[in-house]
């Protein structure tokens, strides 16, 4: 139980900073090499842009559990409780149908990618799990968008029985 708590609290954060750590680890590397030994890595690049699209991927369930969309956020933050809470799930059902719809269009994507066996050229890497991150990133938000959905069903409901 402990273990899934962590991974609730702390999962997109553990993954964002370890490829953000590798990322600047593998450029620093291709900068050193480039300017102290005028060596070139050829994959170096590669990896680094595949981590960064499963980062910007990952960060959308990040942003969606610690509800920072910050001009949302602003433009509620002015508007009265009932209105802004109105909007607020308003937002979450059109994000919800919208991860939904990208997410199986994501998995199709994958899918045909994966039967044309295409590799990344640096790496010979396969790019259907470069495209796999899209798939994960989608499900996650629509994970993290439920996860809120029943988090303020909870927070609702307990709210009830102390006025009861």
């Amino acid at each position: 139980m402990k273990v899934l708590r962590w991974l609730d609290k702390n999962f997109e954060e553990f993954i964002l900073l370890i490829f953000l750590i590798v990322m600047v680890v593998v450029m620093g590397v291709q900068v050193l090499m480039r300017y102290l030994f005028n060596y070139s890595l050829t994959w170096s690049e590669e990896l680094t842009r595949y981590l960064f699209v499963w980062s910007s991927f990952l960060s959308i369930g990040y942003c969606i559990k610690n509800s920072t969309s910050i001009k949302l956020e602003q433009f509620l933050g002015v508007l009265p409780g009932v209105l802004s809470q109105v909007i607020r799930l308003t937002s979450k059902i059109v994000m919800l149908a919208f991860f939904v719809f990208v997410f199986m269009n994501a998995v199709t994507l994958v899918q045909s990618t994966q039967a044309s066996g295409q590799v990344s050229s640096a790496l010979g890497f396969p790019i259907y799990l470069v495209q796999s991150s899209a798939v994960v990133g989608f499900a996650l938000a629509i994970f993290r968008l439920l996860q809120s959905f029943y988090l303020g069903f909870m927070e609702l409901k307990g709210a009830e029985k102390q006025h009861s």
